[in-house]
């Protein structure tokens, strides 16, 4: 039998007692009189370990965020977590839920209520009160113009009843917020309640008329231009029906490219991919040459860009009645997907002169057998049906379907909710849907629906 060194038999004995009984301290025998010999003290570290991960060859590793090199004004709209996100995102208001959008699109839709008064609480300011209610602190004057009864607004005490909006005004609107100057930055940068805001794709109805003027030079020795570049704008002198545009310093535009027409005739419009935003420094008149800067950059800029108004920011209003029936249809969609489904936004081939207003809502509708208009597609096998109950090998029916689909209902499936109307045209939102909506779904509205 081999003998183990007896310092060999203490470590084995120390690796093998529990945590416990290590970390226990050694009493002292008080009845000896003696103090006997302190007792070497053993310190059991608990060294953590780490969750095992499979990594893939030729694959990122869990958790990988594939923009993380990307500057926050690329990066996509709808990361409530980030402090902020670049853009301009004030908003003219507020009002009750009603939908939300998904946190990987390119927008979000997010309610919220506005009570006529609030109960002051220990700990609140005015600055808190503002970015709570209205997302934007700085409108904390206006809040204080609100409630003459403060002398001071720094002096505010438990219990105490602040107006948030006007006596009679409805609770889904912000008197505050309605008023705000452009240029204001809301409470961490993020897209305001009840508002869908389109990241990097855009839609205009004419060209012509929405672009105002034209990329034509930079100072900078560069060929592709990003965010905190200056460049050369040359605007045009009249709009599209002849009036003279009006260009204001601080002013912001949209830099765009068109993507591709869509739809012909007056129903149609221009799906254009979003570059970024620039800043008017410099304007003079007499030349209509602008020195600006960009604000933000989703994508890179080169000399050649569009200039313009686009559209981007879309307030979800409360749904209204319609008072005529119409029939449309889907002309594009942000992304080029050939279905659609909750919380996408389309546009579609109906507009101002047809009679559509924001809040109107448009229907998904079908008719037929949805299965027997599919099965064909799936090849003569599909059709047959073995005879389990039968012992016969080999034994089948033909599956027995078919019917007029003229005298079967319409049936609903989704609904769309407009949100900005052109003259023919019109931005709508998929609030509700049963399944996917395909590109070629008809379209209807009802009178009192």
């Amino acid at each position: 039998m081999t003998m183990k060194h007896p310092t060999t038999l203490v470590a084995l004995a120390l690796a093998s007692a529990p945590a416990a009984s290590l970390a226990q301290e050694v009493s002292v025998d008080s009845g000896a009189g003696a103090e006997q010999p302190a007792t070497p003290g053993v310190t059991v570290i608990q060294v953590p370990t780490q969750a095992p991960q499979v990594i893939v060859p030729g694959y990122p590793p869990p958790g990988f965020d594939p923009n993380s090199h990307l500057p926050s004004s690329s990066r996509g709209s709808t990361d409530t977590s980030r402090p902020s996100d670049g853009f301009d995102l004030n908003r003219g208001s507020v009002g009750e839920v009603s939908v939300r959008g998904n946190a990987n699109g390119s927008y979000v839709v997010e309610g919220q209520y506005l009570p006529e008064m609030h109960s002051v609480r220990r700990g609140d300011t005015l600055w808190d009160i503002s970015g709570r209610y209205y997302q934007n602190p700085y409108s904390w004057p206006q809040l204080w113009a609100m409630n003459p009864q403060l002398q001071n607004p720094h002096w505010i005490y438990p219990g105490d009843r602040l107006r948030l909006r006007e006596q009679g005004e409805a609770n889904a609107r912000s008197g505050l917020t309605a008023n705000m100057p452009g240029g204001l930055q809301l409470q961490n940068g993020r897209v305001p309640p009840q508002t869908i805001f389109l990241h990097t794709v855009g839609w205009v109805d004419d060209q012509k008329k929405d672009t105002w003027g034209t990329l034509v030079g930079s100072p900078e020795d560069q060929m592709l231009l990003s965010e905190g570049d200056d460049v050369y704008l040359q605007m045009s002198k009249e709009d599209d029906d002849g009036q003279e545009r009006t260009i204001a310093l601080g002013q912001e535009l949209t830099i765009f490219q068109p993507i591709k027409r869509v739809g012909s005739g007056k129903a149609s419009g221009d799906l254009v991919a979003v570059r970024g935003t620039v800043r008017v420094d410099r304007y003079n008149p007499k030349t209509r040459m602008v020195r600006g800067r960009i604000l933000e950059s989703l994508d890179v800029i080169e000399r050649g860009a569009r200039v313009g108004a686009v559209q981007r920011r879309f307030d979800v209003v409360s749904p209204r009645k319609s008072d005529k029936d119409l029939e449309a249809k889907i002309l594009a969609s942000l992304y080029p997907h050939h279905m659609f489904g909750q919380n996408q936004v389309v546009f579609i081939d109906k507009g101002k002169e047809e009679g559509v207003a924001p809040g109107m809502r448009f229907f998904a509708v079908r008719r037929g057998d949805k299965w027997a208009q599919n099965i064909d597609a799936a090849g003569q096998t599909a059709k047959l049906r073995p005879r389990v109950d039968d012992d016969r090998a080999a034994i089948v029916d033909k599956m027995q379907y078919g019917v007029d689909e003229d005298l079967l209902p319409d049936e609903t499936y989704a609904e769309m909710r407009v949100l900005s109307v052109r003259d023919h045209t019109c931005v709508a939102l998929v609030t509700a849907a049963l399944h996917e909506v395909e590109r070629n779904a008809a379209l209807v509205m009802r009178v009192g629906y």
